[in-house]
């Protein structure tokens, strides 16, 4: 797959599989720009891309080097159970604030950076939109695998299944717009994979797939390539997902 002098943007640059991407596509001689609010990595370019101000001038800015071809919507609001334990909460005292924060970066987000990315797109009449989504997009979480069971608590946000079964939504309904057109747009619903989170969660999260395991960062990689490639021409407005067979089993 070839990627070299691709200008590719890449949303939530500063998180695991967002570095991951980044160093995988700059090694791929592509021209990369990492977009990110924490703005850690020298490379990044700090975008609020919930701010539409923000997102227009930061595609300005990228534009002038030379057009965007590839936009990945891979910005997310997901709490980590490797860097902190996640705290159990009660639905009916979850707070609002929390709730419109992190549906804004996954859907107001996704939208701003596809709305901007598409009028470059249309004007050359070709493009790429990936759009990173998850299996909790299309079920709900399995609460018990995060910690011990409470009736009427849970630990996994519910708006990031909310968000992510947006995502989805926006995909099928967008690429409809360009029916006919040399412009893709997919989503891709991920499960889990390692990235250090502790063993017991592995061990009961892998007894839940086929593949009796967890995907591993190389292989979420290797999958965002390919849809993001030229290979992928004849998949369009599709979700693919990539799960390890743990939703074709009861």
């Amino acid at each position: 797959m070839n990627f070299k002098n691709k200008n590719i943007i890449i949303t939530g640059s500063e998180g695991f599989l967002g570095k991951s991407l980044v160093n995988f596509f700059n090694k791929s001689e592509a021209n990369v720009y990492g977009l990110d609010i924490a703005g850690k990595i020298k490379s990044t370019i700090v975008c609020d891309i919930t701010n539409e101000d923000e997102v227009k001038k930061t595609f300005m800015n990228i534009n002038s080097k030379g057009k965007v071809d590839i936009l990945i919507n891979n910005a997310s609001i997901n709490p980590s159970i490797v860097k902190k334990k996640l705290k159990r909460y009660k639905f009916s005292d979850y707070n609002i604030n929390i709730w419109k924060k992190n549906i804004e970066v996954d859907l107001v987000g996704s939208f701003l950076m596809a709305k901007h990315a598409l009028k470059v797109f249309e004007k050359y009449k070709k493009g790429t939109i990936i759009n990173i989504s998850s299996i909790y997009g299309l079920i709900g979480p399995d609460q018990s695998i995060y910690g011990q069971n409470k009736k009427f608590y849970g630990y996994k946000p519910i708006e990031y299944s909310v968000a992510k079964s947006g995502l989805i939504g926006f995909t099928k309904a967008l690429a409809s717009y360009y029916k006919g057109t040399n412009i893709k747009i997919l989503s891709l619903a991920f499960g889990g994979f390692e990235n250090n989170t502790k063993k017991l969660f592995n061990k009961k999260y892998s007894l839940k797939t086929i593949a009796n395991r967890m995907a591993n960062k190389e292989e979420f990689i290797n999958y965002v390539s390919f849809f993001a490639s030229d290979k992928s021409s004849y998949s369009n407005g599709s979700c693919v997902v990539i799960d390890g067979g743990l939703l074709s089993v009861a």
